[in-house]
């Protein structure tokens, strides 16, 4: 699974992409607005459990969500998905209390 993958997520404020590594338990990744994405994750019975933080870039940011996170800050984010969560179908992602779907595609394997 440790791939490279093109994000695409919605939330009640709009709509945003980015790209992101998943793989050997930890994700990083940046988006169009230069949010960081930190974390680590678990798998067990075909789900995957994770963690992490968006950190917000220099002049902070206005997150999908309607949420603005001001420069320098984190906050958690946290995900239950299918392991074949690349598959096209949206996944929940919780961002300070509120979910944003993202889909996910497969750029290419990163070993």
């Amino acid at each position: 699974m440790s791939a490279l993958y093109i994000m695409r997520y919605l939330g009640a404020d709009g709509v945003s992409f980015g790209s992101i590594y998943i793989g050997k338990g930890i994700f990083t990744g940046v988006d169009v607005a230069n949010g960081r994405y930190n974390g680590t994750y678990t798998e067990a019975g075909g789900q995957m459990t994770g963690q992490g933080v968006l950190s917000a870039p220099p002049g902070g940011a206005t997150l999908v969500t309607g949420d603005v996170l001001p420069e320098g800050q984190t906050t958690p984010l946290q995900m239950n998905w299918p392991a074949n969560f690349a598959d096209g179908s949206p996944q929940s992602v919780s961002i300070m209390g509120n979910n944003v779907q993202v889909t996910f595609e497969k750029v290419g394997d990163i070993p």
